[in-house]
């Protein structure tokens, strides 16, 4: 919240924008013109019992695999570009947080790596291709706004991708599985204790990648002329990732702002034809 998600709100909101935080989307309303072209006319959101309506110019599908398989209309699967989607299929992830008495990727200094004073090691996203965790930080040195705490060591984040042989193990086998592991890339760490430890499995997250799926990744831009695609598993340069995600929204960006001109007319042809909740700036509206 301090350094990636808070300034990028607040950017939003010095803008004019609008964050309806805690509300679910339960259905993409939408209608079809004299020509055949599909438009989203709002999505239809609630929160408890609260309900609302959200219209906008244009909307973007923020999602994981599984999120845009609950969202899109389930009569959008004529179109084979939505129903390329539903062959993609989401990958089991589990993340393992370990709390250290030291600093684990302090490989230069043992005496460094043992004291609890002053946070010191590998300050950066690492990848390895030597244990079953694709990626890990030491949250401690990364974000030390949020993890670093005064007195405790390295706080260690593990996700490994694909989670499938670790979902049905206990945590406590998790735990002494990556805990070993960590010591295999980071010798320097014996002796350093785990002084605390959790781990989150998440049933679907990533797409499962393989041989022949990579067609089946959709374009930013779809067949409904004024909904729009975005997160990692959409056509883009970079993996399933964090990267990939931030790709796919400035490519989905791109995309509106080729098609404003026809989101504009779009948007005077609706306003013809609603009376409730219509739009009275000229400016487009994204939601």
């Amino acid at each position: 919240d301090v350094y990636l998600s808070g300034p990028i709100r607040d950017y939003i909101i010095e803008k004019g924008g609008r964050f309806h935080l805690r509300w679910g989307c339960r259905e993409i309303l939408y209608e079809k013109s004299d020509n055949g072209d599909t438009y989203v006319t709002g999505l239809a959101m609630s929160k408890a019992t609260q309900k609302k309506i959200v219209k906008a110019d244009a909307y973007i599908a923020a999602c994981d695999v599984p999120g845009i398989k609950r969202l899109l209309p389930s009569s959008w699967r004529d179109w084979e570009f939505f129903d390329d989607i539903y062959k993609l299929v989401g990958v089991p992830v589990v993340t393992v947080q370990l709390r250290y008495n030291g600093w684990v990727t302090e490989m230069q200094d043992i005496e460094r790596a043992r004291q609890s004073r002053k946070a010191t090691g590998l300050d950066n996203l690492l990848y390895t291709p030597d244990a079953d965790f694709s990626c890990f930080a030491d949250l401690a040195l990364t974000s030390p706004e949020d993890y670093y705490i005064d007195g405790q060591g390295s706080l260690l984040q593990c996700v490994l991708t694909p989670g499938d042989p670790y979902m049905p193990l206990p945590n406590e086998e998790i735990i002494r599985r990556v805990t070993e592991q960590v010591l295999v890339l980071f010798p320097s760490s014996q002796g350093l204790e785990v002084t605390w430890s959790s781990v989150v499995k998440i049933a679907q997250s990533l797409y499962r990648e393989g041989p022949s799926k990579d067609p089946f990744r959709p374009d930013q831009k779809t067949p409904v002329k004024n909904f729009f695609l975005a997160g990692s598993y959409t056509k883009q340069d970079y993996i399933d990732s964090m990267e990939g995600a931030t790709l796919s929204g400035r490519q989905a960006s791109a995309f509106i702002c080729d098609a404003g001109e026809e989101l504009a007319a779009l948007r005077k042809q609706l306003a013809t034809v609603e009376s409730v909740g219509t739009i009275g700036v000229d400016e487009l509206t994204l939601v």
